[in-house]
């Protein structure tokens, strides 16, 4: 580009050509670039770490966590000491007309807070940050499952899109033989109609595809933020099945599962409430102490001061009451909750080994079997020795056997999500999958289980610790 350049010599141009040149190599940059963007390579780590860094959804929790750490900050604040100024004997009658015989008091008293009531409202406030910080785990795996979700819809549709190029070579190929069968007089006016109807069809599938994997590709974007994507295609391959431990271990990973970790802050969280509950109903003490002037006499006097609530009708039982039901409310949520995940893990795993054998079944038996037959009625098909309708039959079988492997193996990724989300632990973390390596443009990616590792946005969690 810069021998071409220096070729032209644009010094000895006219003033508007030189600009022309100008406005035209900034646009050939700017398409270059363009282009550039528009061919990168999008993997799962970097997925998962512009989520973690960008996600509208997940930016509101920093914002939810500093105002909790506000609110313990307010929890644990005494009550401030009260200053009274009382004046007596003035602007009366008699004796006490005028201000002559006037009294006044200045006081200051403290109201002190029995039943330890401020520590315990700090640890209430403490609890309740954790319990945000609780919230953000689970959201934070909410969102990573979703971008993995949304990543495997992108793949499914790449490989759909890319057989359904196939297919369409394959109904170009046989209107190309029917043609010349129908020239030559050894095909019907019908046979070549519907081997253009297969071609348009054909086409009219990779124009939808194209369609769905753009959407698919936006509501991926869509969760760091882009209404636009930024990549052209994921680097992924869904016939990669990892293997899978046994299910002992994953059962033994339940206690780690975030949603039963939750419970366990909501239990210490309820704890703290019903002991301030409890608290509350002891009644606070006031004391003061002042000093008393009389005027008549010019005389000062000291003065002591002590209240108490009698406390004869409330001692907070009823939000004693209600806090030791919130807790026994809260144990049998998290029984039912961990009986429910146990019953997920149980029934992911169990498919998870089903999807596993119908897609080796698919891939290793049925599906080369299904395309050496195809191979065989297209070579016999160019020399008569098959009907159009065998072709027909034939490629739809391929179609169907290629469409159902593809979604046994996205079931089989996303169940393995599903797993992970549960647990909130990497079960294969040994293995390679969803590799894609681009040979032409020499860029490979991969990326390996867990889907929803951490260590993508570890970066990006410190940096909200800092701001925290």
């Amino acid at each position: 580009m810069l021998a071409l350049i220096c070729r032209l010599r644009p010094a000895r141009w006219p003033r508007q050509a030189r600009l022309l040149f100008v406005c035209s190599m900034l646009g050939l940059s700017n398409l270059a670039w363009a282009a550039d963007r528009e061919t990168a390579i999008l993997t799962l780590p970097k997925a998962l770490a512009r989520v973690l860094q960008s996600s509208p959804e997940l930016a509101v929790y920093p914002y939810e966590i500093r105002a909790a750490e506000a609110r313990t900050l307010q929890a644990g604040l005494r009550p401030n000491p009260v200053l009274s100024v009382e004046v007596e004997n003035v602007l009366g009658n008699g004796a006490f007309s005028g201000v002559d015989a006037m009294e006044t008091t200045l006081a200051l008293s403290q109201v002190i807070e029995m039943g330890n009531k401020r520590n315990l409202r700090r640890d209430v406030g403490s609890w309740q940050r954790q319990a945000v910080e609780r919230d953000y785990e689970l959201a934070r795996l909410d969102v990573l499952a979703a971008a993995a979700s949304r990543y495997l819809e992108v793949a499914q549709t790449q490989r759909l899109l890319d057989f359904s190029e196939q297919v369409v070579e394959w109904t170009l190929a046989a209107q190309s033989v029917a043609n010349r069968r129908f020239d030559a007089g050894s095909a019907s006016r019908a046979e070549l109609g519907r081997a253009r109807t297969d071609a348009m069809q054909a086409a009219l599938a990779v124009s939808n595809l194209e369609v769905r994997l753009a959407n698919a590709k936006r509501r991926l974007a869509s969760l760091w933020g882009d209404s636009e994507p930024d990549f052209a295609i994921v680097g992924a391959e869904l016939f990669s099945l990892v293997e899978l431990p046994d299910f002992a271990r994953i059962r033994t990973q339940l206690e780690q599962a975030p949603q039963l970790q939750r419970f366990l802050t909501q239990g210490r969280l309820r704890e703290a409430e019903l002991e301030l509950a409890t608290a509350r109903g002891r009644q606070n003490i006031e004391v003061g102490a002042g000093f008393k002037h009389i005027r008549e006499t010019n005389d000062i006097g000291m003065v002591l001061q002590f209240s108490m609530p009698l406390g004869v009708n409330d001692q907070n039982q009823g939000n004693i009451q209600a806090a030791r039901e919130g807790l026994a409310k809260l144990d049998l949520e998290e029984e039912a909750t961990r009986v429910k995940i146990f019953t997920e893990l149980h029934n992911a795993y169990a498919q998870l080994e089903q999807t596993r054998n119908q897609v080796t079944v698919l891939r290793n038996d049925i599906l080369p079997e299904a395309r050496e037959t195809l191979e065989l009625i297209q070579d016999g098909y160019r020399v008569g020795r098959f009907s159009y309708l065998e072709l027909v039959q034939a490629r739809q079988q391929v179609l169907a056997v290629e469409n159902d492997a593809v979604v046994a193996a996205t079931d089989f990724h996303q169940t393995l999500i599903t797993l992970e989300t549960l647990t909130g632990q990497p079960l294969t973390g040994s293995g390679q999958i969803l590799t894609r390596a681009d040979t032409a443009s020499g860029v490979s990616s991969e990326f390996r289980l867990p889907y929803l590792d951490g260590s993508a946005g570890a970066e990006q969690t410190s940096r909200q610790e800092e701001s925290r």
